[in-house]
């Protein structure tokens, strides 16, 4: 998935991260780099005496969808590549073209960069099979990816909407868009998006924005940014993840003590850990909660058919995943729409500010609509027009 050149990413918000970041930068541009071209050099291996690091397995996630919101955009392509976590070798991994559910909602844009046709995806699985095949890749791993926090919010969102329980991954993620934030900070990269990234070290995508090769070349990113940090002697797993800490303590004491920028790298890294686990916690619990969206339906004109109408739509809200908020199926049983018309308007609203989103329904706008609509945009909740519910 194709990151807009300096997409907001939570790490590179948090004031915190940002003095990490900083030490990162002089601790990756102060030293000599290797070529650009040059082949992956895997670290030395770890002598025997050496207690191996408990991290086992990334898992580089890369999708295609029909927009950004896992609520109610679709995914259109799904890639997991599964690698060893000190190599950096692949262990194995699933690519498949998913038939999307809800194209009415679909981002032209989106649509366009992946070059969805129903031509091209005539041959798409379902989405509850694809998701099935990529669960074994994904369960126990350390998420990886560009900009993996979305895709994964997708993912998440898919497997609950197909009723599958959703593999358990590790809660710390390695995100190359972060990571490679250094090589933006120090001039050498116009953005941290995948496309100048790839440019950068010379990588060439066959099929560039399609999910296997983004997630494959999100994973040579990695790769390029493993062989930088081997210069001062850490390698990327146990750095990112603070699985080495005792023991590089005990060579440092050895060694006479590691050297400035070494040691400030390790107080980056551990900075940019402490920031992530808590921020990822508080992500899937918001994920957890279901998206409100409010049903802006007429009413008056034709009371009972609306109302069966609106319990439709409500209906088929909750089988996309999302909860519906309809005055339509609650007011009526409170409050008399002929003698307390305002009443009923200004409980309507405050139900309209509890929700994420608003969608308008019934193929014409009335006076009471046209409230809650302005209501809406004045607060700067998305609103969205849908002409009939099959």
């Amino acid at each position: 998935m194709t990151v807009p050149p300096l997409r907001s990413h939570y790490l590179a918000l948090n004031p915190l991260s940002r003095v990490a970041q900083c030490l990162m930068a002089d601790w990756l541009y102060a030293r000599p780099t290797v070529e650009e071209g040059a082949a992956f050099v895997l670290p030395p291996k770890a002598p025997q005496t050496q207690t191996p690091s408990p991290l086992k397995a990334l898992a580089f996630i890369d999708l295609e969808t029909t927009g950004q919101e896992p609520t109610w955009h679709d995914i259109l392509e799904v890639a997991v590549v599964r690698v060893d976590a000190s190599t950096l070798k692949v262990l194995g991994q699933y690519n498949a073209l998913v038939a999307p559910g809800r194209l009415e909602y679909a981002r032209p844009e989106a649509l366009e960069a992946c070059g969805f046709s129903k031509a091209a995806w005539a041959k798409a699985v379902p989405l509850k099979e694809a998701l099935e095949a990529a669960a074994p890749l994904l369960e126990g791993a350390h998420l990886a990816g560009h900009d993996v926090d979305l895709d994964w919010g997708f993912l998440e969102a898919g497997y609950l909407r197909a009723g599958l329980r959703p593999p358990r991954v590790e809660p710390r993620r390695l995100d190359t868009a972060s990571l490679a934030w250094p090589l933006f900070v120090g001039g050498e990269v116009p953005s941290v998006s995948l496309d100048d990234l790839a440019a950068h070290f010379g990588l060439s995508r066959c099929k560039p924005h399609r999910a296997l090769s983004d997630a494959l070349c999100a994973l040579e990113v990695a790769r390029r940014l493993a062989a930088r940090m081997q210069r001062v002697g850490r390698r990327l797993p146990e750095a990112l993840f603070e699985l080495a800490e005792d023991e590089d303590e005990e060579e440092e004491d050895d060694d006479g003590g590691a050297e400035p920028c070494c040691e400030s790298c390790g107080e980056a890294m551990d900075g940019l850990c402490g920031v992530e686990a808590p921020l990822g916690k508080q992500r899937q619990a918001e994920q957890r909660r279901r998206r409100r969206v409010y049903v802006c339906h007429p009413f008056s004109d034709d009371v009972e058919g609306n109302i069966e109408a609106v319990r439709d739509i409500s209906r088929q809200l909750l089988d996309e995943g999302v909860f519906p908020v309809a005055p339509h199926l609650y007011l009526p049983q409170l409050l008399d729409e002929s003698t307390e018309r305002e009443r009923a308007l200004g409980v309507c609203l405050e139900m309209l500010d509890t929700c994420d989103e608003v969608r308008a329904f019934g193929g014409r706008v009335t006076a009471g609509m046209k409230r809650e609509l302005e209501h809406a945009m004045a607060r700067g909740l998305p609103v969205h027009f849908v002409r009939e519910v099959a």
